[in-house]
């Protein structure tokens, strides 16, 4: 009889809350942005996919056609490598836009990379993007709020409730049958919008299905627990307020704090308890620890004359023209070595900083699901910032593999003794260019991603554990009058 009474109240709320065309219009109308959303989103993505392919085979043509040259100075010629966001960005851009997309990889320097979307999008990308995720994140639950604020409260002002009790439901079934109500209602919203997000990316051919569905359905999921946390946060408060109009009054404030205030104030928290050097900062204190380490291009360094000693004393010669190697290749190998190990430090500490602020932001799920949902969807999409440190981990490993190939084609192949004025320049052959293989960037798998970052994932699990417990709480302490 309980199971009956239940599924009667959900019947009637879905019905109430579409009983007239208002409600139906909006849904329409939101569905309508989000298509509009992924249209633009999708242009965008495969515009931006079509520009760094073109751009990428005619950096490597570049690279492959460049004539007979010195090795080192092919080094310094550099290199540069593309970042093309994964095919989820259409749904939700999430850090994209703010990190750039190309690095220039060259010997001796790790710079960081560039050309991102809000470096050339004015102030306004500080509103935030216009994407479906930002859409279903926060306009949707603003029309929760207003369409929920007075299923239980009204009914008690309208002597309803009184009247539905005395049929034989009670305060439990009351109170789960309007959130679930609620909460079908909500899903309408997000349901349709999941097989065009699916499409194209699908479209796009950046990725295989496999990833997408994957990915998908881990997104899924934790959007249908945040509107099952805003469902029940509407009815739960309209179950304890006593006017409609202090229940509205009081879940705009609640959607006030969500979405704006706690984000905003727990991102100045982080920047101001984790401060980050500034970028001109970070590079001067690099190179003076580059410097104090030894400086491969000066032939005074002592740390360098120390490693000139004793490879003459290993070789039983007296000058660097009697190695059977190049000598300046091999310092100029020794002096990457060097460089790379402390950039990789510098990186690290950068890298701390960042994953503290991170993990507060992280951690702020716990006190604000708008934040929890944010995070894990930028993690299910790939657009967080752990993906993005990927991408520069990925073009490290690559540029030092480029600059120590080419420091070995110097050690190998170019002799000691410097051609004479008017002989044939020390040089090697083109072909070499073309024996190291393209940059090609990697996705980091999902799983990877939420392994690295926990959190989010674990704070939805419990905003929804958090739910059932007031849903309950509310059903048995339930005013009828």
């Amino acid at each position: 009889m309980a199971i009956s009474n239940l599924q009667l109240m959900v019947r009637k709320t879905w019905q109430d809350l579409f009983k007239g065309k208002q409600n139906l219009l909006t849904t329409i109308a939101v569905l309508l942005f989000c298509l509009l959303s992924i249209g633009i989103g999708y242009t965008k993505y495969t515009d931006s996919f079509s520009n760094i392919k073109e751009y990428r085979k005619e950096v490597r043509e570049s690279w492959e056609h460049r004539p007979d040259k010195h090795p080192h100075r092919m080094a310094h010629y550099g290199y540069l490598v593309f970042r093309i966001g994964h095919p989820l960005n259409i749904f939700d851009n999430g850090l994209d836009d703010y990190l750039g997309n190309v690095i220039f990889l060259e010997a001796h320097k790790q710079n960081t990379a560039n050309l991102s979307e809000a470096g050339s999008s004015g102030t306004l990308v500080r509103f935030g993007a216009f994407s479906s995720a930002f859409i279903l994140q926060s306009i949707v639950p603003l029309i929760i709020l207003f369409s929920g604020f007075g299923l239980i409260v009204q009914e008690r002002e309208n002597a309803t409730l009184k009247i539905v009790s005395v049929q034989g439901t009670s305060g439990r079934d009351i109170v789960w049958g309007k959130i679930l109500g609620l909460w079908l209602f909500s899903l309408c919203f997000l349901i349709p919008v999941v097989p065009i997000v699916f499409m194209a990316a699908f479209m796009s051919e950046t990725t295989s299905t496999g990833d997408i569905v994957l990915r998908l359905s881990f997104l899924l999921p934790a959007y249908m627990i945040y509107y099952f946390f805003v469902s029940t946060l509407t009815v739960v408060v309209s179950a304890n307020s006593k006017t409609t109009s202090a229940a509205l009054i009081s879940l705009i404030g609640f959607w006030l704090l969500f979405i704006i205030v706690l984000p905003k104030g727990i991102q100045f928290a982080a920047q101001n308890l984790y401060p980050a050097p500034s970028r001109i900062a970070f590079e001067t204190s690099l190179e003076k620890d580059i410097l104090k380490a030894g400086d491969s291009h000066n032939p005074d360094d002592p740390h360098f004359k120390k490693v000139k000693d004793s490879l003459l004393a290993a070789y039983h010669v007296k000058t660097t023209n009697e190695l059977p190697f190049n000598y300046g290749g091999f310092i100029m190998k020794e002096g990457e070595k060097i460089s790379s190990h402390i950039y990789i430090r510098h990186q690290k500490e950068l890298q701390n900083i960042y994953r503290k602020q991170q993990n507060l932001t992280d951690f702020s799920g716990l006190i604000n699901p708008a934040t929890a949902i944010k995070n894990f969807s930028m993690i299910a999409t790939g657009t967080d910032f752990f993906s993005y440190n990927q991408f520069q981990k990925q073009a490290e490993e690559y540029r030092y593999k480029m600059a120590q190939h080419l420091n070995d084609l110097q050690i190998e192949k170019i002799s000691n003794i410097k051609p004479e004025n008017g002989g044939p320049p020390a040089v090697i052959d083109k072909d070499n260019w073309e024996k190291f293989p393209d940059f090609k960037y990697r996705y980091t798998p999902v799983l990877d991603s939420l392994k690295e970052q926990p959190i989010p994932g674990a704070a939805l699990v419990l905003w929804l554990m958090l739910c059932v417990i007031a849903t309950e709480i509310s059903g048995r302490k339930l005013k009828l009058i």
